[in-house]
């Protein structure tokens, strides 16, 4: 049976390459990827990529997410406002990781492990803000590309620069 992957998308401002990348190649390789949207309709990057998610996040139940190995989490510049602070994106988040499932976020939408409770140290989008937050989340923040914490189930990557090895670091989690 094929892994299923889960990815949150904001309705506007994602990163592009963030969630393109992983987006094309799980696809690609032949994983069952579905995206769950935070409102209805066409999310548009901040560079111009669109995707129409084929599910809406807040339609989900946890029976949903049973069905699925991964959640990934795309940033960008709207995840100040679309991810930071949304209860059901951190729900979300906290139940895969309850249930032994893998989280894995890059750039902004690393937050989200940190603001659920559910890591202690993990790598984002190396801002002064970024690292400010970490810290009052209790995250200790690490500085390489992409950060893999094998016994919390959890990947972190700092930005678009890293989304192959961030792609990888998938791939390789869901193979286990």
């Amino acid at each position: 049976m094929a892994k299923k992957v889960l990815f949150i998308l904001m309705p506007e401002q994602f990163q592009d390459f963030e969630f393109n990348v992983p987006y094309q190649t799980l696809v690609k390789k032949g994983y069952t990827v579905d995206v769950a949207g935070l409102r209805e309709g066409e999310a548009v990057g901040n560079m111009g990529l669109t995707h129409t998610p084929n599910l809406q996040l807040a339609h989900l139940k946890p029976a949903d997410f049973d069905t699925y190995d991964i959640l990934v989490i795309p940033g960008g510049p709207g995840s100040t406002t679309y991810l930071w602070g949304n209860k059901t994106v951190l729900d979300t988040a906290r139940y895969f990781h309850t249930n032994k499932k893998w989280v894995a976020a890059i750039c902004y939408g690393a937050m989200v492990p940190a603001e659920a409770g559910i890591t202690k140290q993990a790598t984002v989008y190396p801002s002064d803000e970024a690292k400010e937050k970490f810290k009052a989340y209790g995250v200790t923040f690490v500085d390489q590309g992409v950060f893999v914490d094998d016994a919390h189930h959890i990947i972190t990557s700092q930005g678009p620069t890293y989304a192959r090895d961030f792609t990888k670091a998938i791939i390789n989690a869901l193979s286990r």
